[in-house]
């Protein structure tokens, strides 16, 4: 899939990719066992953890979370609430996934248990994901990273823009040996396991991932017909997306994108993306 670097080189940026057919396994890729960051996408692994605890009876998806200042984190969803609140945790859990509410992500993450969110790699026989916690704590090494006291100082400095994208590229967030991590082919691998895992719990991570209001890069260029899911993240100098595209004729692709810009042409970028995405389903589809 040499013909993926062609989309990205001209844009001065690096990108990782793969496709799964999600009924067999077959899959090809480019670079696809290189280290990427997880960003927002953990969420997705977050989800399917609490889901699957809820299906156990492990936790009760009605039960309320009171969440105040010291929870928010700033962004969407009850990371940008500007008043205490309860919320049942099963609302969480949607918020993160739909508007990759970060404050959620964290909460989420505590009613799961973080022990069990760094286990989930080993369970499903993952070998080059690493999850490491929830975005609070990634945010957390962020701050000591750059000597910052506290989340709300770094907010500020992030605010004021004091802090340059060079030297945030220094700190653990961007390092794959000291945040969540994947590789490309372990995403799709997961998507595999989601989709074809239990169905009542399957169904509700395919809800939420079918209802991303931010994100949809790689859907950009697919053709009206399909029906898209997908998990986005991202980064200064860094872009992801995790998609499932389900076919007219029953075909299911998992697809993984990341890509490294390194100017500020992000939405050229994300397109490129795109059409890495609709030529992996061609080249997959081709091998037929």
């Amino acid at each position: 899939m040499e013909m993926i670097d062609e989309f990205f080189e001209p844009l001065g940026a690096k990108a990782y990719a793969h496709i799964r057919d999600l009924s067999d396994g077959r899959g090809i890729g480019f670079g696809e066992t290189e280290p990427v960051i997880l960003v927002s996408v953990v969420k997705l692994f977050i989800a399917w953890e609490f889901r699957r605890q809820v299906a156990e009876g492990l936790i009760d998806p009605a039960a309320p979370v009171r969440i105040t200042a010291a929870d928010r984190l700033g962004g969407t969803g009850t990371a940008g609430f500007h008043h205490d609140s309860q919320i049942a945790v099963w609302d969480l859990a949607a918020l993160m996934m739909e508007v990759s509410d970060n404050t959620a992500a964290d909460l989420v993450t505590k009613q799961i248990g973080c022990g069990a969110l760094r286990g989930l790699p080993a369970r499903l026989g993952l070998k080059d994901t690493r999850l490491i916690g929830s975005p609070r704590m990634i945010l957390e090494d962020v701050a000591r990273d750059l000597g910052i006291a506290d989340l709300e100082a770094l907010a500020h400095v992030l605010d004021s823009g004091s802090v340059t994208t060079a030297e945030l590229r220094k700190t653990s967030a961007w390092d794959p040996l000291r945040t969540n991590v994947s590789t490309p082919a372990d995403l799709t691998e997961f998507l595999r396991h989601v989709w074809n895992g239990p169905a009542a719990v399957a169904a509700d991570v395919r809800e939420w991932m079918g209802r991303q209001l931010t994100g949809g890069r790689l859907s950009r260029l697919a053709p009206s017909a399909v029906r898209p899911f997908g998990r986005s993240g991202s980064l200064p100098g860094w872009l992801n997306e995790v998609a499932v595209w389900e076919w007219p004729d029953g075909r299911r692709h998992a697809i993984a994108v990341s890509a490294r810009p390194t100017r500020g042409n992000f939405r050229e970028v994300e397109l490129a993306m795109s059409r890495a995405a609709l030529a992996l389903t061609e080249e997959l589809s081709a091998g037929q």
